[in-house]
């Protein structure tokens, strides 16, 4: 398998600056799933030692992006079908919480700059621009992360959403997703909360629904947020 790492500056914290490239590549798809961590070959393209490295992963298995198997090596973590599932649960609830924030603090500017980022995801969907779409859908909800002003919330949130990066880099239905984000945003401006939360909660249950349709036709999955 060839391996795109960058060479790591040294004017930063080394230990961290690995660990974010080897993080990076895991998301992105660069590394894929169930693929096995050459230390060696890294530490090579990223022009530092093996112990960084090492040191990397370690914290990227405790992060649960890696999985460390003894006597076979360290890999890149495979979810189950029942763990993406799982995923989609926990990340509904978390949603219609920070949506239901939202709706209770937003501010007039913080809603507009939510329709903006809205208007900016109708633009790269008619551009045909989907992994655009997938950049700015990231940007949007931490936006309600940030206004819904939970940091358990949006811990817990991010943590789910770096898990499942690599499967949701593959879009469907970015018209009904971006539809539904509208509906969100409508249900914050106009401050119902419980409205918000319920959208914000069908938002998420609706892409599971969309995900496990298309486990049954596509591989790899086309899986809308």
């Amino acid at each position: 398998m060839t391996l795109a790492a960058r060479p790591i500056e040294r004017t930063e914290s080394l230990g961290a600056r690995v660990y974010s490239e080897i993080e990076r590549m895991i998301l992105t798809g660069d590394i894929l799933p169930g693929s096995r961590i050459n230390e060696a070959v890294l530490a090579g393209q990223m022009a530092v030692s093996r112990a960084p490295v090492r040191e990397a992963t370690r914290a990227l298995v405790e992060a649960g992006l890696l999985i460390s198997i003894p006597a076979r090596g360290v890999f890149v973590r495979e979810m189950s079908h029942r763990e993406i599932a799982e995923n989609y649960d926990v990340r509904s609830l978390l949603t219609g919480l920070m949506c239901a924030q939202a709706a209770e603090r937003r501010t007039e500017a913080e809603t507009a700059k939510l329709k903006r980022v809205i208007s900016d995801m109708d633009t790269a969907i008619a551009a045909g621009r989907i992994v655009r779409y997938y950049e700015i859908n990231l940007a949007f909800h931490e936006l309600i992360g940030r206004i819904a002003d939970h940091s358990c919330a949006r811990r817990v949130y991010n943590d789910l959403i770096r898990e499942t990066h690599f499967l949701r880099r593959w879009l469907s239905s970015p018209d009904q997703t971006n539809l539904e984000h509208r509906s969100i945003v409508e249900a914050i401006e106009c401050g119902d909360a419980e409205l918000a939360r319920r959208r914000g909660c069908e938002h998420v249950l609706n892409g599971k629904a969309r995900w496990k349709a298309s486990i049954e036709t596509t591989a790899p999955a086309a899986v809308a947020i």
